[in-house]
């Protein structure tokens, strides 16, 4: 009885594989195209629509990245504009962290990194009056409505990159 392959193998660019006279092995193919473990469970029906499920005492934060496409008039003030914003944000007792950075390619683009202890706490920064203001204040600078990745990251700060792990600097 030959075993069928898993329908999000069937969907990979490693299909071609799978046929064919230079055929690999489904148990190879499989092995190396396995999701890596991580400490979290998934719903096993579709990888990418998957939501995370923490285990418990697993720590996370909701990490978001959002990009803002300023109106050129304003692209050299957005700091300032964004100020009262920035700081009150960075007071929030669930607030990690809350850093802009300017694009090097697009000098009207400012891309915000955020990150906030748990839902909750997330939860509360968008139910506070200073983003209520800033929804408000904010939009009339900006070219076009900002776009977002939001998801929740199982651990609690930054990880080192070990790609470029500088030598005797930890």
């Amino acid at each position: 009885a030959r075993r069928s392959v898993p329908a999000w193998l069937a969907r990979t660019a490693l299909r071609p594989c799978l046929a064919g006279p230079h055929r690999a092995s489904r148990a190879i193919i499989e092995a190396s195209c396995r999701k890596p473990a991580l400490p979290e469970t998934r719903a096993p029906e579709d990888w990418r629509a998957a939501r995370l499920v923490r285990r418990k005492g697993t720590p996370a934060v909701i990490f978001i990245t959002a990009k803002f496409k300023v109106l050129p008039e304003h692209a050299d003030d957005w700091p300032q504009i964004s100020r009262a914003f920035t700081d009150a944000t960075r007071a929030e007792p669930g607030c990690l962290w809350f850093e802009w950075s300017r694009s090097v390619d697009d000098p009207a683009e400012y891309v915000l990194v955020e990150a906030f202890r748990d839902d909750a706490a997330g939860a509360a920064h968008v139910q506070s009056g200073h983003f209520k203001q800033a929804q408000q204040t904010l939009p009339v600078h900006l070219a076009e409505t900002p776009r977002i990745v939001n998801f929740t990251v199982p651990q609690d700060d930054w990880s080192r990159l070990g790609e470029m792990a500088v030598p005797g600097h930890g």
